[in-house]
């Protein structure tokens, strides 16, 4: 009876050893994540719906910036005093309009309008990453 049960013992392991390379190859069913607030934050897409808010008070309380931008993008050396003044005024504008877009994101940012919570608008130049900006000419 010993004798058998060593060999069952035996057999088990040997068994539960083959099987168990043979699924170490098998995806994990839960993204190898098994807290349960984390795939439901996944499943109702919560981190981008938050990026979506992030992105429209940053538009809210940035969008005044457009102005100053404007009028850097504008400027011209030959004629300084009416590229300012048209660079102010679609500034302003562009401004407006980054303002009013940024009150739509946050209003609205638990829908996921536009498709997959999209930006509306391309972020500010000032916010972007690795653009080089030249100084205003102070002659």
């Amino acid at each position: 009876m010993r004798r058998w049960t060593g060999l069952m013992v035996l057999g088990l392991l040997s068994a539960a050893l083959g099987v168990a390379p043979a699924r170490a190859h098998e995806a994990p069913t839960t993204g190898g994540r098994t807290d349960p607030v984390d795939r439901a934050l996944e499943r109702y897409n919560v981190p981008a719906a938050f990026g979506k808010l992030g992105r429209g008070l940053s538009n809210v309380f940035a969008g005044w910036m457009e102005v100053p931008l404007t009028i850097r993008k504008r400027y011209a050396k030959s004629d300084a005093a009416t590229s300012a003044i048209a660079g102010a005024a679609i500034g302003v504008v562009r401004g407006f309009v980054r303002t009013g877009v940024g009150l739509y994101e946050t209003v609205t940012f638990l829908v996921p309008l536009p498709e997959h919570f999209a930006p509306v608008l391309p972020p500010l130049e000032y916010f972007q990453q690795g653009v080089k900006r030249e100084a205003l000419p102070l002659e």
